[in-house]
């Protein structure tokens, strides 16, 4: 599980990176047609938008993966540890089913749909190409909430650290 966790961190990452390279890129050129050409370019302008749409969903499944999302920790944090990672696993449950079902099998289900769309400002890209993030999206949140949810059976069994609380 952690190799799988480490392979999908990197994918992300770089992926994130790039598309932040490329978004600077694009909406360069953007500003330089509109105020020096005074023509500006339809296609960097939507193309830098869905970029960063996915640039957003990537971060949030890589976010996801680290336990960094927001979250209220008032009822976990009065509970000893083991009741804590019992109800963490819980919750693990639910967002991965939320990401299962929601993103990645409504996901694809869009993505179908949209697969005939095109694009107004990018007849070559259609729809569900853009919307393709989506399913990604989940799948990873998916992979990760499976390796939380592991991780947290392993420190129960009495396998693992975490955060500085040792098992017995």
């Amino acid at each position: 599980m952690e190799k799988l966790k480490a392979i999908i961190d990197k994918f992300l990452i770089i992926s994130c990176e790039v598309m932040c390279g490329v978004m600077v890129i694009l909406v360069t050129w953007q500003v330089f047609t509109r105020y020096v050409l005074v023509h500006p370019s339809n296609i960097t302008e939507e193309l830098s938008k869905i970029i960063f749409v996915w640039m957003t969903l990537f971060a949030a499944a890589l976010l996801y993966g680290e336990r960094g999302h927001m979250n209220i920790n008032v009822i976990p944090e009065k509970l000893p540890p083991r009741a804590s990672k019992v109800l963490s696993i819980f919750i693990e449950s639910v967002n991965t089913f939320f990401a299962a079902w929601i993103l990645t099998k409504g996901g694809f289900i869009i993505v179908e749909k949209a697969m005939s769309q095109t694009n107004e400002a990018m007849p070559f890209i259609t729809t569900g190409q853009i919307y393709m993030a989506v399913p990604i999206c989940g799948i990873c949140t998916v992979i990760y909430g499976l390796c939380n949810i592991w991780s947290d059976i392993k420190f129960l069994s009495g396998k693992q650290e975490t955060k500085g609380v040792q098992s017995k």
